[in-house]
């Protein structure tokens, strides 16, 4: 078993007195300030004031140049050598043990220790490192006896304690070890060390109710610990409380204002807790050190995160302009392309250089779905005939393609080349989606069931199939029928939230059990809390059953994690409307009504921002 100085319990080898045998009666003053520091010691002063001869000394020295550079045989050697003038002296003996621990020879060191601890039982180092080795020799209970010892000859010297903490940690018991922490706390008042590595080991562990607690002790004692500030923050965000995890990001951010990831981490929660100014104040400072394509695009992202599309826009666009990366360009097209900011999307596509790869084809791929949008329908065919030439299964070319023919009024075309790219026995899952959206715009659900039909019988079991066919049973109008093909789903699979909730939503929207609804939708969310169509399913429930606060609980949630839905938005507006809160239901309605004006893709169903705009009237 090969020793090793385990992470949270570096030691510090203490050297102690060697003891003179046969000293000349004469010699001159010993400046022992320097000879401490010529052998790295901590030993106190007055601990030297007894030494071996020179040529032991000299051998000592020799071998701690041997184990420093990783020759442990040599250094063997020359304690030996040092032992030779100075057979009885407890340090250098004990020196030889951890020689032989170090080259793995643990049986040879205990018996060394052993040795010395025979002669002289009081002899702290020795105590120490027998109960190290020990402990790695996996003799846990004669280890703690040995480092109790030392810890009694030397209640002041942290080592004993930390090996002990760990021994402890590893026997699983923490109770002990924090008991062993708080004792050296009591010995060393002020010391942060044992607080400090045992909450880290605990936050590691998992223990975040104890590692905290002991990792706010080390702060008091270290203010300057930016390690366990950092840790604090993260166990803080853990548990629900932004706003002490921001306090504890902002105490890190103090002690290392040139950290790049807790300027990033404290910038991020800022933006969670709706202080831009903050954020924006951490994100400066982390593009002041340097600013690179990576953390430009760690910011943007971070603005997106919370759905913050105009501040990532202009992120982006600001480093577009000093930095010549072609993902800056393609994020910022992505950004504003989600924004339906057509005219930039499409110049910050076109930046993207041919040189760049792969990214290129998907820059002229999003840059031709733009040009369809914004109706330069000419341009986009002609941009997508050449990109279909230069690169054909680009993943999303065909469905992108067939909505700009759609868009066209070449319906026909759209769906030849739809049904071309339908192939059996399982269609990628973009060409599904863009078939499925197709004939629900053109009012063709049979059409949509029938072609899907005829897919499964191919691959009956088909998961992605199923859902398909579902989707378009219920678009159809055939609610029950759908819900009998995802209950086939569920059967097949126990754990797929996504039946869950497919089941819990129609039945509710439908007209079902709303019991049974509820208790799919609420298993659903067991699995995805976060799910924004989890969410909106258990509001809807919720509207349902009459228990408009609770709908709107959920659906607030819901439209947190999907601003720009408009079925969502639409959701809350009703609920907020039966709950009372009519202006919140007005907003609501507002933004699913511009959403729709500017991306009539984004409908649910072909009359919504008709319905939305009667809605908003009554209202």
């Amino acid at each position: 078993m090969c020793v090793v100085l385990r992470s949270s319990l570096a030691v510090v080898w203490v050297l102690v007195p060697l003891v003179a045998i046969g000293a000349p009666p004469k010699r001159p003053p010993v400046d022992v300030q320097a000879m401490q520091e010529a052998m790295g010691s901590g030993a106190p002063a007055e601990a030297l004031g007894a030494y071996p001869s020179a040529a032991s000394y000299a051998h000592f020295l020799r071998a701690r140049l041997k184990h420093h550079d990783g020759d442990h045989r040599g250094a063997l050697d020359e304690l030996r050598l040092a032992l030779a003038s100075d057979d009885g002296s407890p340090f250098l003996l004990t020196q030889m043990g951890e020689q032989y621990a170090r080259l793995s020879e643990l049986e040879r060191a205990e018996a060394q220790l052993k040795r010395v601890i025979e002669r002289s039982p009081d002899y702290a180092p020795a105590q120490f490192l027998m109960g190290r080795v020990l402990y790695e020799a996996q003799k846990p209970t004669r280890a703690r006896a040995h480092i109790g010892r030392a810890i009694k000859l030397r209640p002041a010297d942290p080592d004993a304690y930390l090996v002990l903490t760990q021994l402890c940690l590893d026997q699983g018991k923490v109770d002990e070890a924090i008991k062993v922490v708080e004792d050296l706390g009591g010995a060393l008042p002020g010391e942060p060390v044992g607080y400090r590595r045992l909450g880290l080991a605990l936050a590691e562990r998992g223990d975040a109710v104890r590692a905290e607690r002991l990792l706010s002790r080390a702060v008091e004692r270290d203010p300057g610990d930016l390690e366990a500030w950092t840790t604090l923050a993260r166990i803080h965000e853990a548990s629900g409380r932004p706003e002490k995890a921001l306090e504890a990001w902002s105490r890190a951010v103090e002690r290392d204002p040139e950290n790049r990831e807790v300027l990033l981490s404290a910038g991020r929660l800022a933006l969670r807790l709706d202080k831009p100014g903050d954020a924006r104040a951490y994100f400066d400072q982390l593009l002041s050190l340097g600013r690179d394509p990576e953390s430009v695009v760690k910011v943007a992202f971070s603005y997106l995160a919370v759905h913050r599309l105009t501040d990532a826009a202009a992120m982006l666009d600001g480093a577009r302009r000093q930095l010549e990366e072609p993902r800056l360009h393609f994020y910022a097209g992505l950004v504003h392309e989600r924004v339906r900011s057509w005219g930039k999307a499409i110049e910050a596509f076109d930046a993207v250089a041919a040189e760049a790869g792969e990214v290129a084809f998907e820059a002229r791929l999003h840059k031709a779905s733009c040009q369809s949008a914004a109706g330069q329908h000419r341009a986009a065919l002609e941009a997508f005939t050449r990109l279909a030439a230069d690169r054909p299964r680009l993943s999303g070319l065909v469905p992108a393609r067939a909505r700009a023919l759609e868009r066209a009024g070449q319906v026909k075309e759209a769906e030849a080349l739809l049904l071309s790219a339908f192939e059996p026995p399982r269609p990628a899952a973009d060409v599904l989606d863009a078939v499925a959206g197709f004939y629900e715009r053109q009012a063709r659900p049979s059409d949509a069931v029938a072609l899907i039909t005829q897919a499964l019988q191919r691959a009956p079991k088909d998961e992605q199939l199923l859902f398909a066919l579902a989707a378009a049973q219920e678009r159809k109008g055939d609610w029950q029928r759908a819900v009998e093909t995802m209950r086939g789903v569920l059967d097949a699979n126990p754990a797929s939230a996504a039946a869950m909730n497919f089941i819990g939503y129609t039945l509710a929207d439908r007209g079902g059990d709303l019991d049974e609804a509820e208790r799919l939708v609420l298993r659903a969310l067991d699995a995805r809390p976060d799910a924004a169509a989890f969410l909106d399913s258990m509001g809807w429930v919720a509207f349902r059953k009459g228990q408009y606060e609770r709908a709107v609980e959920y659906l607030e949630k819901a439209t947190a994690e999907a601003p720009d839905e408009p079925t969502l938005l639409e959701h809350l507006a009703e609920a907020c409307a039966r709950a009372g809160r009519r202006a919140r239901a007005r907003a609501a309605l507002e933004r699913a009504v511009e959403i729709l004006t500017e991306n009539p893709d984004a409908a649910d169903r072909p009359q919504q921002r008709v319905d939305l705009e009667k809605r908003l009237k009554a209202l």
